[in-house]
């Protein structure tokens, strides 16, 4: 607890740029009553946190692998709209995420790669929009797949010994 209020707080201070003692002592304030709600409202964070700790090359992939879709699909979106050739489709696809963390990350990471937008997860499947070519070419399952799987690696399935 209070290495993240301290970093909270020296993240205060920096935006800030203030040494003022009240403005310092209410940036303590608000980081400790930002993580004392952080753990009231996600106690299973601590478990992400602990294992990225642990494993931060996980999350070092994941960020790279989203920066590289990110690239990929704006060139390729960018691509598709100029030429005139984008037409829209709805999608029900597996997802093999399970932890509701997450699914939420994979949401996230799908919407912010151009050319998808998800829209729900219900179980095991995901809802997404698709920009493709009129062909029927594209990259989505490209897009799901690898970010899936470095979701998957910094949220893995529980095991037996953890249900």
């Amino acid at each position: 607890m209070i290495p993240a209020v301290a970093a909270l707080a020296v993240l205060w201070i920096a935006l800030s740029r203030s040494l003022d003692p009240l403005e310092i002592g209410i940036g303590v304030a608000a980081s400790i009553v930002v993580v004392l709600a952080q753990r009231a409202l996600f106690p299973d964070a601590q478990r992400l946190v602990s294992a990225l700790v642990r494993r931060p090359h996980r999350l070092f992939a994941f960020a790279g692998t989203l920066a590289v879709r990110l690239v990929v699909s704006t060139a390729y979106t960018s691509w598709l709209i100029l030429s005139g050739k984008a037409e829209g489709r709805l999608m029900a696809l597996p997802v093999r995420v399970s932890d509701p963390l997450g699914q939420f990350v994979l949401l996230n990471s799908i919407t912010l790669t151009p050319s998808t937008i998800s829209l729900l997860v219900e179980g095991d499947v995901v809802y997404l929009h698709w920009l493709q070519s009129r062909d029927g070419r594209g990259d989505w399952r490209t897009i799901k797949e690898s970010i899936e799987r470095r979701v998957l690696a910094l949220f893995p399935p529980p095991s037996d010994g953890d249900r």
